[in-house]
């Protein structure tokens, strides 16, 4: 017999090499399979691929941000409903006709609004709680442990806003904080200016950083605010500004409710650009509008003083004031949620650029890293015919034997 295994191994070999490249390709739709093959066409597609990977990324985030967006726009809604739900029961609250039963009725449904406005601020999406600001970990609004009693909530965040990733390297401010639903701005004042806060309202600048009051514990008008950062440390280097005037606490007063110490402060002139706004808590109104329709005052922490009722003229006092307060405080709502309408629409414009451009990646990617298909069909058969060919030469030439050439 002939040897030509050597000869036909090697051939066999170079043929199930070209085989398992085709049957790569095909099955993956690349055309290269090590880096090796190709250096520059390789790292081109690494490049193009990280790419990939990376606007994938940032619009699997847009995506979570919307939903946090659109959440952020129902609660926002639904807490204007409830502003106006809270303005009719004040109207006919005001109404000569009701008599004490009926206003107590209304307090229970106030009570009931209060709790649905509390649970709307602290709405949360996949652990994060919406209006937190900064730090979407902690707790948006926070009863006291007297609250059954004092009706007081508190902001358990802070003034600044989450940025997200829109693109590589740049960021948009997501949403609004509870300053811009649960808020009102009570006073406000630019550089050359004087504001005016009361004891407990919380005083923000421009950028978002809060200012705390510090009491002078001598007693010598030497009070002043000072500056916090986002984790709640006082600013460093210190920087305050000087009370310059300031109002004691009394209670009672002639409407029914306490007259809380005030204090005023000068933004100094030379400070351009800066902004000082005292944001009030609606809750603290609403909590005093609600023992008014019980018949009572509003002590200093927020108790209802049974020992002194109200007259029923210091009751209409205090729910026209309230509607007022009421009315101010859907118009900051509302403001709010202008301003998340314009935020929530930077989201969807950068989302709709990072579809295009994951797109456009993947068609770079195809085009650039891409097997061509009607090139592999006719080298597969190609292949398939050398296959056939050289298995049939080998059959013949293993039919070649000196036997049949021996009479």
């Amino acid at each position: 017999m002939i040897d030509t295994s050597k000869n036909m191994l090697y051939h066999i070999g170079n043929l199930n090499t070209e085989s398992q490249r085709i049957s790569y390709q095909m099955a993956t739709g690349k055309n290269m399979d090590k880096g090796s093959e190709n250096s520059l066409l390789h790292a081109s597609l690494i490049s193009i691929e990280d790419k990939l990977r990376t606007t994938e990324n940032l619009k699997l985030q847009i995506i979570k941000s919307n939903v946090i967006n659109e959440t952020a726009d129902t609660s926002l809604e639904e807490m204007k409903l409830s502003l106006d739900a809270i303005k009719v029961d004040l109207l006919k609250g005001l109404n000569s006709g009701m008599d004490r039963s009926d206003k107590l009725a209304l307090a229970t449904n106030l009570r009931g609004i209060r709790d649905n406005m509390y649970d709307m601020t602290n709405v949360r999406v996949d652990g994060e709680y919406v209006f937190a600001g900064s730090c979407t970990t902690d707790q948006t609004l926070i009863k006291d442990a007297d609250f059954e009693l004092n009706g007081k909530i508190e902001f358990g965040g802070d003034g600044f806003l989450r940025q997200i990733a829109v693109q590589p390297g740049s960021y948009r401010d997501r949403g609004v904080t509870a300053y811009d639903v649960a808020f009102y701005t009570a006073s406000s004042a630019n550089a050359g200016e004087t504001f005016t806060f009361e004891n407990g309202e919380r005083i923000i600048d421009e950028n978002g950083n809060e200012w705390k009051l510090a009491v002078d514990p001598y007693g010598d008008g030497n009070d002043y605010i000072q500056q916090y950062d986002h984790n709640g440390v006082i600013f460093h280097p210190p920087e305050d500004l000087q009370v310059t005037a300031s109002t004691p606490q009394v209670y009672p007063n002639a409407d029914g409710q306490e007259t809380k110490a005030t204090y005023s402060v000068n933004v100094p002139a030379a400070a351009a650009g800066r902004v000082f706004e005292a944001k009030h808590n609606y809750f603290e109104d609403l909590n005093i509008i609600i023992n008014a329709l019980e018949g009572y005052r509003t002590a200093p922490d927020g108790q209802k003083d049974t020992a002194i009722p109200l007259t029923d003229v210091e009751v209409r006092t205090t729910l026209s004031n309230g509607l007022e307060l009421t009315s101010k405080q859907f118009d900051a709502s509302n403001i709010g949620h202008g301003e998340l309408g314009g935020r929530n629409n930077v989201f969807n414009i950068a989302y709709d650029k990072l579809l295009s451009q994951e797109t456009h990646y993947n068609i770079l990617l195809q085009e650039t890293g891409g097997a061509d298909m009607a090139k592999l069909a006719m080298e597969s058969k190609a292949l398939e015919m050398t296959y056939q060919s050289l298995y049939s030469t080998i059959a013949k030439m293993n039919k070649l034997s000196l036997v049949n050439y021996i009479n």
